[in-house]
């Protein structure tokens, strides 16, 4: 008997395991990162800095998909924390740019290198040749996403205008 449904067709399937997996892996890395005291989204701000180079909060939130003001309560509670400072642009006054503190950095790393420990043993289960093969359907599929919302996005502002 196949587990697929036909009535649905493997699209839907495929879709609602998607789901089920990204469900799966946000629950579980909510779990890792709380017991390092951070969220999910407080991590991954910290990923995408450093010590020196610091980024604007509108480059940071679009590389967190999500709006300023999230992105505004992430690098308070980070800048609570220790974990990150925030400096006037020299180039801009009005922008302001995130870079990581040593405790951020360190913290980072830490949490960086637990975190590809538990991802390679999630995902070990399947042998490289096949996850190389899942890869570049995944690729396909997100280029495809990406694709159908910026021609959404641009449907909606030229009917807004």
């Amino acid at each position: 008997m196949s587990t697929v449904d036909k009535s649905t067709g493997i699209e839907q399937d495929v879709y609602q395991m998607l789901t089920k997996t990204f469900i799966l892996l946000d629950d579980c890395d909510r779990r890792f990162f709380a017991d390092y005291g951070l969220s999910m989204r407080q991590f991954w701000a910290l990923q995408h800095l450093d010590a020196h180079q610091g980024r604007s909060m509108v480059d940071l939130s679009r590389v967190l998909f999500t709006d300023k003001s999230n992105i505004t309560g992430i690098v308070d509670r980070l800048e609570r924390l220790n974990l990150v400072t925030r400096t006037a642009d020299v180039r801009d006054r009005r922008v302001m740019l995130i870079t990581l503190t040593a405790e951020g950095q360190q913290l980072r790393d830490t949490v960086s290198a637990q975190h590809n420990t538990l991802t390679s043993h999630l995902i070990s289960v399947v042998n490289s040749a096949d996850l190389q093969v899942l890869l570049g359907y995944l690729q396909t599929i997100s280029r495809n996403i990406e694709t159908y919302l910026s021609m959404s996005e641009e449907y909606k502002e030229r009917t807004t205008d």
